[in-house]
């Protein structure tokens, strides 16, 4: 099973030998073979892996849980970090339900965790079935392509190792080696959309189609390769894209479509990137049509910052989602794609214009920061009393 594994991420051009791996284990059946899977290749192949688990608290089992995988990590000397996350208590949970909330927050703490161990890839234990079942929620909800799209073996820096293989291909390999995982009790509750598709779409897919699920993971990759081709379109030849960190759109490219077109274009984009709704989708646009040089909105966990001609989208807990610096005296700083000086020295008269610079008297202060510019700023130019709009000055 392991080499077989290993051999499916060879044929798609994906190569871990010798990297470095940030890996997601619940003490689920799946992330189990994961856990085994990366065991295997650090015997054989000289992949480095630290484990990640996240405890939500959502569960009685998520104590014995976290202990179960602790221990496993432990009998193999395998690196392991712990995290308690209170998703199921947070504002976030009200504003977008348990499952997407817990989501976002391991993907934060893995992100975290790959940047700060220089990792090559995070692996997940997703599966086929996931996948499939992720279909059917998504085209309930009305999901564009992106939500549709679930099985993606490499997207980024995440990587689905499993996604080929069916649950029950997991769970029987697991059982005839009587390796031990971990049941989730909530599997069982038809409360939760997802285990609802689990329990009786999944069963009458695969009793009632000639393939089974494996037909749809040939459609899903299908879908795969197309969204890999629109994606190299869009970002060699339509270059709406100025930038992927951080995040930039050029207004002027975009604003060539027409409305229709606009806001698939904005979707399209948008969505490899950040989770999007049709009304993030609609306050981008309206920034992108408003006559507003510089505006500032916050759309969930989202800042969008508009300046001129091109609009910058940071998750809120990002470093480069912030609107201000300080600045402090001979250190150049970089701020939203700008390399920013401040140094104390002495003007002559009738010196005072200097290309790329901007003056301020010694009285102004010792503490000076630099912010994106809002509608009414002002300023006092040289040889004049009186405030003057930097709008009128300033054209781009």
């Amino acid at each position: 099973m392991y080499k077989r594994v290993f051999e499916n991420l060879l044929k798609n051009n994906i190569d871990i030998r010798g990297k470095r791996i940030i890996a997601g284990i619940s003490g689920g059946p799946d992330s189990t073979l994961l856990y085994y899977f990366l065991l295997y290749c650090r015997k054989n192949h000289s992949v480095r892996f630290k484990v990640i688990h996240v405890n939500h608290n959502e569960r009685k089992g998520a104590q014995s849980e976290e202990l179960f995988v602790k221990n496993m990590c432990k009998k193999r000397k395998v690196e392991i970090a712990l995290y308690s996350d209170d998703s199921v208590n947070s504002e976030q949970r009200r504003q977008k339900g348990f499952e997407m909330a817990a989501r976002e927050a391991r993907r934060k703490i893995f992100l975290n965790e790959a940047r700060e161990n220089r990792a090559d890839f995070i692996m997940t234990g997703h599966n086929l079935d996931d996948a499939v079942e992720t279909f059917f929620i998504n085209v309930e909800r009305g999901a564009g392509i992106r939500g549709i799209q679930s099985n993606r073996l490499l997207s980024r820096s995440f990587m689905k190792p499993l996604i080929f293989l069916k649950k029950s291909e997991i769970r029987e390999y697991l059982d005839n080696r009587r390796i031990k995982y971990i049941e989730d009790e909530t599997n069982a509750d038809e409360g939760i959309t997802r285990n609802r598709v689990r329990r009786k779409l999944m069963p009458a897919l695969e009793s009632t189609m000639k393939n089974g699920i494996r037909g749809f993971g040939r459609m899903l990759e299908n879908t795969s390769s197309v969204l890999d081709l629109f994606d190299f379109i869009i970002e060699h030849e339509i270059s709406v894209v100025r930038s992927r960190n951080p995040f930039i759109l050029d207004i002027s490219k975009i604003l060539y479509y027409n409305n229709k077109l606009r806001k698939n274009l904005l979707y399209y984009i948008i969505s490899k990137d950040f989770y999007v709704d049709s009304a993030l989708i609609d306050r981008v646009d309206s920034l992108v049509l408003s006559k507003k040089p510089n505006l500032r909105v916050a759309e969930k966990n989202l800042i969008i910052v508009k300046s001129y001609d091109e609009i910058k989208i940071a998750t809120t807990d990002r470093e480069d989602a912030e609107l201000d610096a300080k600045l402090v005296f001979g250190e150049e700083r970089e701020f939203n794609g700008y390399k920013i000086r401040i140094d104390k020295t002495v003007v002559n008269k009738g010196e005072e214009k200097i290309k790329s610079c901007m003056l301020f008297p010694f009285e102004a202060g010792k503490n000076f920061s630099v912010r994106i510019m809002k509608c009414g700023d002002t300023f006092i130019p040289f040889g004049m009393n009186s405030p003057k709009r930097i709008s009128k000055f300033l054209s781009s």
